[in-house]
């Protein structure tokens, strides 16, 4: 991977903020530590032994984070099982691969580490396809459940980041109890969560398209351990049964563990449609990133890469269009009113774009003598998901 297709400078928390750096997979304020890491204007890290005095950011104590990408779901387990993180203002250091650490600091890195938390979250710990429940573990008890809870909260309250995949049906049910959710919402979370064949069979189900000794009704409710026999009149019924036991029954103890931390969120969703609403606003979509941009094209080379781009973004499936969000901003949700486009003039292999995810901000080289051209550097890019925050 080219070394200088993302950074992060975000000078202004750089510099506001004196912290000492934590251990591998914990976070400590100044107190921890007779040896404190400050960071300058730049975000540049210089070792000192004075005492340094963090900053109060509206009573919040600043505190740095030191979590591994390869290894980014228990490192923030482990440093959120600490309740005090929640009175602190963060900032991630992140360590790559190579076990260096990056020098991206501000915004655009804690977004990058939420993104890849719950993109690991989802596969390790959740069941479902399109939308996910937690999965009860042995190996995963409150204290473990509790820390996942204060990370969703602490993204929501610093970025609005929040975990899209959740069952909708799930999150209202600890923010409303589960008379709050109604069949019909049920039964739109059930078809996410099952996999694509197995929606074609629920849909069939609703529609009342479907009898009772269908082969792919019994595998359907084989899968999900029903085993009373249906009829007619009660497929429907016994479908929306399968789906509460998924997606409020199973999850339950992960739901009680929650409840108490993420609480405070029914004051931004005062009802289930606000938070079907705020679902809906970040989410990504094709039209959505095309309609945010923000690009002044003076030449008409750049005119053309522009027009490249555009076309690219177009062509994108769901998966790859939020990993081109998260390339540029840090994070793979709708968290941005626009995001920019300029150009720069590199050619040959100098030429890449490059990522400012603190500022939403993409450099777009202007050189693309075709889309073909674009095409492969951005899919090379975006494929790799091996990205750094590496410019200061």
């Amino acid at each position: 991977m080219d070394e200088h297709f993302r950074s992060c400078d975000d000078t202004h928390d750089a510099a506001q903020s004196a912290v000492s750096v934590a251990g591998p997979t914990t976070g400590r304020d100044i107190s921890d530590s007779n040896t404190e890491r400050s960071y300058g204007t730049y975000g540049t890290p210089t070792e000192t032994n004075a005492e340094v005095t963090s900053n109060n950011r509206g009573g919040f104590q600043s505190r740095i984070i030191t979590v591994h990408r390869g290894n980014i779901r228990q490192d923030m387990i482990d440093i959120f099982t600490d309740p005090s993180i929640m009175n602190c203002h963060i900032m991630v250091e992140m360590i790559n691969e190579r076990g260096t650490a990056e020098q991206g600091r501000g915004s655009g890195v804690f977004k990058d580490a939420l993104s890849l938390f719950w993109k690991d979250v989802y596969d390790s710990l959740m069941l479902g396809e399109g939308e996910r429940v937690p999965f009860i573990r042995h190996d995963f008890q409150r204290k473990e459940w509790e820390a996942i809870a204060r990370i969703l909260l602490k993204g929501y309250q610093v970025h609005q980041y929040f975990p899209l995949r959740l069952s909708k049906t799930f999150v209202a049910s600890c923010l409303f109890s589960e008379s709050a959710v109604s069949d019909n919402m049920l039964l739109e979370s059930f078809m996410q969560y099952v996999s694509k064949v197995e929606r074609k069979v629920v849909e069939k189900c609703v529609n009342g398209e479907i009898e009772a000794d269908d082969e792919e009704l019994i595998e359907l409710l084989s899968t999900f351990e029903c085993k009373r026999g249906v009829t007619k009149s009660t497929i429907l019924k016994t479908v929306i049964e399968v789906a509460h036991k998924e997606l409020i029954q199973r999850p339950q103890y992960v739901a009680d563990c929650w409840k108490e931390i993420i609480t405070t969120l029914a004051d931004s969703f005062p009802t289930v449609e606000s938070l079907l609403c705020f679902y809906d606003q970040l989410t990504p979509t094709n039209s959505k990133v095309l309609d945010t941009i923000e690009c002044k094209a003076n030449t008409q080379e750049e005119r053309d890469s522009l027009k490249f781009l555009k076309r690219f973004i177009k062509g994108l499936d769901s998966r790859m269009l939020t990993t081109f969000l998260r390339f540029f901003s840090g994070s793979d949700l709708m968290l941005f009113d626009s995001w920019q486009v300029s150009f720069t003039n590199t050619e040959g292999c100098a030429r890449r774009p490059i990522a400012h995810a603190c500022s939403n901000t993409l450099e777009l080289p202007s050189t693309y003598l075709s889309f073909p051209e674009l095409r492969e550097e951005f899919n090379n890019i975006l494929k790799s998901e091996d990205w750094e925050m590496d410019i200061v």
